[in-house]
């Protein structure tokens, strides 16, 4: 479970989401489909904790794969849902994704594979976020973990990364994946297929950002989306998308 110093990453298949700890409280960051919420409460347990433990839940974006269970969460445990302001709109409607290139492509195994699972986890039950409080770029978030946002747009309006810098650890949503979304291919850093996003231009330069941050960094765990972490030279992974 543990992916890097204090970060725990639970097992939910392609879909990734994240529980990071800090002087014994927890961040919950993104929320999978609805159906991932018991594997929450049993990771929960076999950390030794419960949804009390729980200070707040921050978004890398607002679609339907990283809320699935953040709406229940945040009225079971009464904690805050934080996400970008550029995706605050957009995480207040249900079943938000890029429908129409993941349908078009649902004739490939792995991407099918992908919808079968949101499906049976509950996508088309899943409810909107009713409340939710908006960051920006840079801003230091006051929450177990204290992650740095920075702003990485292009998959959606308000994608971003969490950096936590006492763990060399870089929580990146889908700004970077390490897995092929069309052929289940684990792999290094790269971008999702251009029709994943809403901008893939805005997505490309998206990386120059990374490469500003990380560019004199040592080696950086970087934890997905989608796909296994991956630690390294982010700099030079990113010179090679």
């Amino acid at each position: 479970m543990q992916v890097a110093p204090g970060i725990h990453r639970f097992n939910t298949g392609d879909f990734n989401w994240y529980v990071v700890e800090a002087e014994g409280r927890l961040t919950v960051v993104d929320g999978g489909w609805p159906g991932h919420y018991g594997v929450l409460m049993r990771g929960l347990g076999e950390l030794d904790k419960t949804i009390d433990d729980i200070d707040a839940v921050i978004l890398t974006h607002a679609h339907a794969d990283h809320t699935g269970f953040v709406e229940r969460l945040r009225v079971a445990a009464g904690v805050e849902v934080w996400v970008h302001e550029a995706d605050h709109a957009m995480v207040q409607k249900r079943g938000q994704l890029p429908w129409f290139a993941l349908l078009s492509n649902a004739w490939r195994r792995q991407t099918f594979s992908m919808l079968f699972h949101g499906a049976r986890q509950g996508v088309f039950l899943l409810p909107r976020v009713k409340a939710a409080r908006s960051f920006a770029d840079g801003q230091t978030l006051d929450v177990p973990g204290r992650p740095t946002v920075i702003h990485t747009p292009g998959h959606t309006p308000g994608e971003v990364c969490f950096h936590f810098p006492d763990r060399q650890a870089l929580i990146c949503g889908d700004t970077l994946i390490t897995l092929n979304l069309l052929t289940g291919e684990a792999g290094p850093p790269q971008l999702t297929f251009d029709a994943l996003n809403q901008d893939a231009e805005v997505s490309r330069r998206s990386l120059g950002r990374l490469d500003d941050e990380f560019r004199d960094a040592d080696e950086v765990t970087l934890l997905t989306g989608h796909g296994p972490p991956w630690t390294g030279d982010l700099s030079a992974a990113l010179a090679s998308i």
